[in-house]
């Protein structure tokens, strides 16, 4: 009996200690499942945490890029209005200087006969004899009138032709507001019963031409001495 006792326990002890393995097997073996899942779980965590990193690095060099690329684009802008307002500031301190060179140079002359230096023959060599004399002012072919002095020399020459051109080229019957463009401002502008003079003077201030014009149009060139 005590024999068969014995037995009995000793199976039950060993029954114990199968269990007791089995079960410490298992918790092993789910151990083992729960650290291969959080390992898998946090590298998926890291690459996405690098994911999102890299995503942030390449959208902050794009926008780097895009700011870079503005900045860019705006020296460029900035370079090229400098270029167009340096060339605008030649073109018109060329331009000035042209036209105080034209003023300081300024001929006043009709059909390149200049009074005070054109005498009678000049002009009758030129155009013929005259067609008709009042006093000191004498007429040609064309309506070219002459004034004379006191001593016979040419005074002034005026026309109401489009036959004769000042040295810039102005005639009559060419537009008003072109006198500004082909001579330059006027030295002095008069207004009267609708008839406007323009006054240039020549380089040396001994003489005028003078523009007078109604309705847009030049209507007579008249060449004096001062």
């Amino acid at each position: 009996m005590k024999k068969t006792f014995a037995v009995l326990m000793l199976a039950t002890m060993l029954f114990s200690v199968g269990c007791g393995n089995q079960a410490q097997d298992a918790a092993k073996e789910a151990q083992q499942k729960v650290e291969q899942k959080a390992g898998e779980a946090k590298d998926a965590a890291n690459k996405a945490a690098d994911d999102a990193a890299a995503k942030v690095d390449e959208a902050k060099d794009a926008a780097n890029k895009a700011a870079d690329d503005a900045a860019a684009k705006v020296d460029e802008m900035k370079s090229d209005a400098n270029a167009k307002m340096d060339a605008m500031k030649s073109d018109a301190e060329t331009m000035a200087n042209d036209m105080a060179s034209m003023m300081n140079e300024r001929v006043v002359a009709l059909s390149g006969l200049m009074p005070g230096t054109a005498t009678v023959e000049d002009i009758e060599a030129k155009f013929g004899e005259a067609i008709s004399t009042e006093g000191n002012t004498m007429t040609f072919a064309d309506g070219l009138k002459v004034v004379l002095d006191g001593a016979k020399k040419v005074k002034s020459i005026s026309t109401t032709s489009a036959t004769f051109d000042t040295p810039e080229g102005m005639y009559v019957g060419a537009y008003e507001y072109s006198l500004n463009d082909v001579c330059g401002p006027a030295d002095n502008i008069r207004v009267a019963n609708g008839v406007a003079e323009y006054e240039y003077n020549s380089g040396d201030k001994k003489s005028v031409t003078i523009y007078k014009a109604k309705d847009g149009f030049i209507t007579e060139i008249v060449c004096s001495l001062k």
